[in-house]
């Protein structure tokens, strides 16, 4: 569809462009849609505009979608262009049209995905899992992190050391130009954030965050060493795996999904393990439970044929996980839109800092994570 101009918002997208998509993706042969109403989801995420689009058709046709969710970038110019610049856009259309039919691990049907690789301008159109129950950072629960964790090993385990990994610039393997060039796009803009998230959030950003974050910018080097390294345990990686992206079943029935793949990289199991342990629970079902749920999450690997991977290592896996997850989140909360955080504080009783940040300082304390990066 390179000839046809890529929707940029909902109130862009037309009867015809969705019949376009559609019919090429499979999804239908020989009806139209002759209408279509759309809203935007409850909670927005940071970086694109999500609406549900109810169809239309001009006849039935089995198997024809009745409903679809259709994600945009976003509209606040400081998040867009940066997630743009780091080509996170771009990962995600890439993702769909090279493992959504079979990634290892359960995820939207994608009927559509397009992009403009200069502007960043794209639509994707996933299948509604309105059945399913959406994660909630505001209720966490041991129960759904566990289940995350069980369809997180086997999906690790698919790819680890995979020879695909390798052949796909958008993926970055640890240690190629694509991932250098990047990891130094990214020292740049946490150098930003940090100035940025301590302007915004104040005494309220915690100080051992800051250090941690101080320490990361000043041996840089050993961080992109440490990627270098762990080459032969790379493996596909969701990089934002939380509650917020994750599908549940529910009283309505619903499945397990996993959504919003933009960081999805090649890289250490240990980082989505990680964010879904810190920023899955609260720090008292941390406190309880992580040891436990990495225990389970390395035999699930071995399990599922993983070979010279022993539990000390996960472990040191899951503590650098840590140190990723702060560097994510730091240069989140420099960029984010200031009207989501007002929703977000509206919809839940949690400040974002304390969604954001006090999960991860407990965890980078408990842990010792800070100890993973030279003085």
């Amino acid at each position: 569809m390179a000839d046809h101009q890529i929707p940029e918002t909902p109130e862009q997208v037309t009867d015809d462009w969705l019949t376009r998509a559609l019919r090429e993706s499979g999804a239908v042969e020989q009806a139209s849609v002759t209408a279509h109403t759309s809203e935007l989801v409850e909670m927005q995420g940071a970086a694109a505009v999500v609406a549900r689009i109810e169809l239309v058709y001009d006849s039935a046709e089995a198997g024809a979608p009745t409903s679809l969710i259709a994600k945009f970038a976003s509209p606040h110019g400081p998040m867009r262009e940066l997630v743009h610049g780091l080509g996170l856009y771009l990962r995600e259309i890439e993702f769909y049209r090279n493992f959504g039919t079979d990634p290892g691990i359960p995820t939207p049907r994608c009927f559509h995905a397009e992009i403009d690789p200069a502007s960043g301008i794209f639509a994707l159109l996933l299948e509604d899992l309105s059945d399913s129950r959406g994660g909630d950072r505001a209720s966490p629960s041991v129960e759904d992190v566990e289940m995350a964790v069980r369809h997180l090993a086997p999906f690790h385990a698919k790819w680890w050391n995979h020879e695909r990994l390798h052949d796909l610039d958008f993926l970055r393997f640890p240690g190629s130009p694509a991932d250098e060039t990047f990891m130094a796009l990214g020292r740049d803009a946490l150098a930003g954030a940090l100035t940025a998230t301590e302007e915004r959030f104040g005494s309220e950003f915690p100080a051992s965050l800051v250090t941690v974050i101080e320490r990361l910018l000043a041996n840089w080097e050993a961080l992109t060493e440490n990627r270098r390294q762990a080459q032969d345990r790379a493996t596909l990686v969701h990089g934002d795996f939380h509650p917020q992206q994750l599908f549940f079943p529910s009283d309505r029935g619903g499945r397990f999904a996993a959504i919003d793949w933009q960081t999805v990289r090649a890289g250490s199991g240990g980082d989505d393990l990680a964010r879904i342990i810190a920023m899955g629970l609260s720090i008292e079902q941390r406190e309880e439970s992580d040891g436990r749920l990495i225990e389970l999450y390395h035999s699930l690997l071995i399990e599922s044929g993983v070979t010279g991977y022993d539990i000390e290592q996960c472990r040191e896996d899951f503590r650098r996980g840590l140190l990723t997850s702060v560097i994510v989140n730091v240069i989140a909360g420099a960029t984010i839109d200031p009207a989501l955080i007002a929703e977000y504080e509206a919809l839940n009783d949690v400040s974002v800092t304390e969604a954001l940040f006090a999960p991860l300082a407990a965890a980078v304390e408990a842990h010792d994570a800070l100890g993973a990066v030279p003085a």
